[in-house]
């Protein structure tokens, strides 16, 4: 029941919201497309919603500035307040029941960064009954995917990716949507579909996109490997995996979120089990099995009792504690006696 999924952004990307940031405070020029007469006429409000949006959207901007600086405590304390202060400018604004795609969408993000999973998903929903141009409905698609994903619900998910896919012409965009479909596959515990998902999205991949979305890719490909009896296969994908991420940021920077939440044990006993066969020095080799060997054990003691993978799991604590002790007993023979004193 793994689930790792990517998102696009929590919110707009910061250079599309500075524009906007930017655009709302530039004089309107003469083809700016200022209301008319009669369009004030005919809708009233119209000014007060794009004063509201603009308003909100500054937020954001600084949302996504403070999301980019170290100082995480800043970012868990004041980033929240800014985004109910975003929700409150946006729904006063009627972002609920907009017609304007990017609006429904920006929202629907904020929702959901602020926890509000299936508010985000009903907008997201309503925006999709409107049938809005095909680049909206991709990113409605791609954005409501994720929403099923964090509500459990993979098999919506899955249809949500194939509407999705059936839209995005661009092959990162689509390899992303790939890898993710992938993911509520092993979530389903359908590890033939997953692995072919995962590979597929890496066969859409270029050299350069490789580093964007080839490493979490071949992590998701490495644990599917590794549920369908192939260790190391998973082993060698990892290996892959580190040659574009040596630390792993990619799989445990923001953004990512692990269905079930004890899933990430799973990746990381995989990812320090391969540290500790690469490893040269041999206490470097000895702390990673332990490493690896904890990491089994948390995944052994939060996964419930129906979990798909958690006999396997049990196999593999015990696969990894073997060959954690034959190793350290090599190392003990093959290191070289003390001299004996006269």
């Amino acid at each position: 029941m793994s689930r790792r999924s990517r998102r696009r952004s929590l919110l707009p990307g910061a250079a599309a919201l500075l524009a906007l940031a930017l655009a709302a405070t530039r004089a309107p020029g003469p083809a700016a497309a200022a209301p008319t007469v009669w369009s004030r006429a005919l809708d009233p409000a119209a000014d007060e919603r794009a004063a509201l949006i603009s308003q909100a959207d500054g937020l954001l901007v600084r949302y996504e500035r403070l999301r980019r600086t170290p100082l995480l405590e800043r970012v868990e304390e004041i980033g929240p307040l800014w985004l109910r202060e975003a929700r409150t400018l946006y729904e006063r604004a009627g972002a609920a029941t907009s017609r304007e795609p990017s609006v429904r969408l920006r929202y629907a993000d904020i929702l959901e960064s602020l926890g509000d999973v299936q508010g985000a998903a009903a907008s997201l929903e309503g925006l999709l009954r409107l049938h809005p141009p095909p680049p909206s409905r991709a990113d409605a698609w791609h954005a409501l995917a994720v929403c099923y994903a964090r509500l459990g619900r993979y098999t919506d998910e899955i249809k949500a990716y194939d509407e999705a896919l059936a839209l995005e012409p661009h092959a990162a965009s689509r390899a992303l949507l790939l890898a993710n479909q992938a993911e509520a596959y092993m979530a389903l515990g359908d590890i033939t579909a997953a692995v072919e998902g995962y590979r597929s999205a890496l066969a859409t991949l270029g050299s350069l996109d490789m580093f964007r979305y080839g490493v979490t890719t071949l992590w998701g490909l490495a644990v599917a490997l590794d549920r369908s009896g192939d260790p190391e296969g998973a082993f060698a994908h990892i290996q892959l995996a580190r040659t574009y991420d040596r630390n792993d940021q990619q799989i445990t920077g923001e953004g990512w979120f692990y269905v079930p939440a004890h899933d990430d044990a799973w990746y990381a006993a995989l990812g320090y089990w391969a540290a500790a066969r690469s490893a040269e020095l041999g206490a470097a080799r000895a702390e990673a099995y332990l490493q690896a060997v904890a990491a089994w054990e948390s995944y052994i003691a939060r996964a419930p009792a129906n979990d798909h993978w958690l006999p396997l799991a049990r196999a593999r604590r015990a696969q990894c504690e073997r060959e954690r002790d034959q190793t350290l007993k090599r190392l003990r023979k093959a290191a070289p006696s003390a001299p004996q004193r006269r």
